[in-house]
């Protein structure tokens, strides 16, 4: 048996976690997860547990992260002895040893991992509006739990045991995390209520990101420790590609042809330019049009015609 204190938030990010609102609905089914025990909260369906909490933390403003979080797991071989009873049962026990008494609380049980574990989210401002005392946590966690598994005969996981454990739990986190993620910033996000944080490592000769480590608190692996898709490259790709970000590719330079766009006349209309334009090159010589007479024109040019002098007889 091994409890982690996980971060404080707010309800909905919390509950939203253990209760597998922001997971891949069809990896992360009914069967996969129940809510085993609950005091004090209104249904049991998401909403209302998280508008439960947000009522209860409004008793104590001050409490800025009102929403506790801890998980406990166990060894494999203690499985065919945890039953939801059994587990509710160690559950309350731990709280009460913890001093988390009077608040609204749930326990989810989490049954998609080979690893048997419960989650305990729990409102820091009790009952009486009075923040829950946690001062020295920590310590009190690992005696607490030592006791606990010394007074059932739990097993006592040995090291590598343990770390075996946390490799196999962190992957399902982060795989979970992936779902539909678009940002490192959603990532970090959403692996703080799972107890995961993330650390980046740079390049000594750019100081460009070029790995990642996860973390639970305890053990801390390199991402591709953990999976090879884990890796900064491959997940910064695999964001990059939920957000619809494609890598530019240089393009070649492709001849420009411009097309001029004519704007079609009327036939009639051309001839009309045409003729007007060739009798103005050519002064206006030729004016053709309905009233046009060749004798009267003739008769014209006789009558502008000087006449010739006559010349007298030569003597």
């Amino acid at each position: 048996m091994i409890a982690k204190i996980l971060a404080k938030g707010a309800a909905s990010d919390i509950v939203g976690y253990v209760m597998r609102e922001f997971h891949d609905k069809e990896k992360y089914t009914a069967d996969t997860w129940r809510l085993i025990d609950s005091d004090s909260v209104f249904g049991n369906d998401y909403r209302r547990i998280v508008d439960s909490f947000d009522i209860g933390a409004s008793l104590n403003k001050r409490i800025s992260k009102p929403i506790g979080h801890i998980s406990v797991s166990f060894d494999k071989a203690d499985l065919p002895r945890l039953t939801d009873d059994f587990m509710v049962q160690l559950a309350k026990e731990y709280m009460e040893r913890m001093g988390i008494r009077d608040t609204q609380y749930i326990i989810v049980r989490h049954l998609e991992t080979s690893s048997p574990h419960f989650h305990i989210v729990y409102n820091r401002v009790n009952l009486h509006g009075k923040d829950i005392d946690e001062s020295n946590n920590f310590d009190k966690s690992h005696k607490v739990t030592k006791a606990i598994k010394l007074k059932y005969g739990l097993t006592f996981s040995p090291k590598k045991k343990l770390y075996e454990d946390a490799i196999a739990e962190m992957k399902s986190k982060i795989q979970a995390a992936m779902y539909r993620c678009k940002s490192w910033d959603e990532f970090r996000r959403r692996l703080t209520p799972a107890g995961i944080t993330v650390e980046f490592y740079n390049d000594r000769d750019t100081g460009k990101p070029q790995g990642i480590r996860f973390s639970d608190g305890e053990f801390t692996f390199n991402g591709s420790k953990i999976d090879r898709a884990f890796s900064y490259r491959r997940l910064d790709k695999f964001f990059a590609k939920n957000a619809g970000i494609r890598e530019v590719q240089p393009q070649r330079q492709q001849p420009v042809s411009v097309t001029a766009k004519v704007k079609e006349a009327p036939v009639a209309n051309v001839v009309e330019n045409i003729v007007e334009t060739g009798c103005q090159a050519v002064g206006g010589l030729f004016q053709v049009g309905p009233g046009y007479d060749p004798d009267e024109e003739a008769f014209i040019r006789r009558m502008k015609r000087k006449p010739r002098k006559r010349q007298g007889p030569k003597l």
